[in-house]
């Protein structure tokens, strides 16, 4: 029987890291995880993982830099256009239909460019509705950056068609601000995925580009848990490289290219 040999430096860093930052990281990716903090170690000149835990327990700039790597904070407006479209033109208006108000969540929201998405098409199709976006993340100052709204590159939205940059948007020295407006339609919250309760009766849950870094046991735990928070007859809008697969063992129909239904 083969003994296989635990790396005690490892595990004493990840415990270390996992009280600092609040994110179970258990369930997380192991070898992809290792890759990403292996490469923020060499430049920082440290020679192995007590050196590393040393270092975030006395730095919090490279505490903020080790989260920042971990949590994949790349995010921006309408990406994939054609999937927003689709929300836009088909999928939110059939919902109206059924529904007067709609609750919307954007699970793992980053710097705030999903949620602030979702907002802007709920006022183009239905400028006087009442109708709630929840944006979540683990990252309280992810959190903080994507409530204030600001600070958004170029590149961040560049997917956003001329005329709803001219009308939602103020550009500020090069970056980009979300009028006020967006920003009212948008309530933001830390939440984990993996030990937090899900808010139910969700209309459709918006939850991209998250879910591929965890365990195959992590992402069965997340999905059932959408497919719960969701009325029956709700969506689940993923990321264009994710697949659930075997959805139906979770509840789920395949809707369109990237969009889950949750069974009636």
């Amino acid at each position: 029987m083969e003994v296989v040999e635990m790396d005690t430096d490892w595990l004493t860093f990840r415990a270390a890291l996992e009280r600092a930052i609040r994110v179970p990281l258990h369930q997380y990716k192991e070898a992809q995880m290792k890759r990403r903090l292996a490469s923020l170690m060499m430049r920082r000149g440290l020679s192995d993982w007590s050196a590393f835990t040393a270092a975030i327990a006395s730095d919090a700039q490279l505490l903020g830099e080790v989260r920042d790597t971990l949590t994949i904070n790349v995010s921006e407006f309408f990406r994939q256009p054609d999937r927003f479209e689709e929300l836009q033109r088909r999928i939110l208006p059939e919902m109206l239909k059924e529904r007067r108000t709609l609750k919307l969540w954007s699970a793992g929201c980053s710097i705030g460019c999903e949620p602030y998405t979702l907002a802007i098409i709920l006022n183009e199709i239905d400028p006087g509705g009442s109708h709630t976006v929840l944006a979540t993340d683990v990252d309280m100052p992810i959190l903080a950056r994507a409530r204030d709204g600001t600070g958004y590159l170029p590149g961040e939205v560049r997917s956003v068609p001329p005329a709803i940059l001219d009308k939602y948007f103020i550009e500020e020295k090069g970056t980009y601000r979300v009028k006020d407006l967006v920003r009212r339609r948008v309530t933001f919250r830390r939440h984990d995925l993996l030990s937090d309760p899900y808010p139910a009766d969700v209309d459709l849950i918006l939850c991209r580009n998250v879910v591929i870094y965890f365990t195959e046991e992590a992402k069965h735990q997340i999905y059932e848990g959408f497919a719960q928070a969701l009325r029956p007859g709700g969506y689940l809008f993923i990321g264009g490289s994710e697949m659930i697969m075997r959805s139906g063992d979770v509840g789920f129909r395949t809707a369109s290219t990237s969009i889950y239904q949750r069974a009636a």
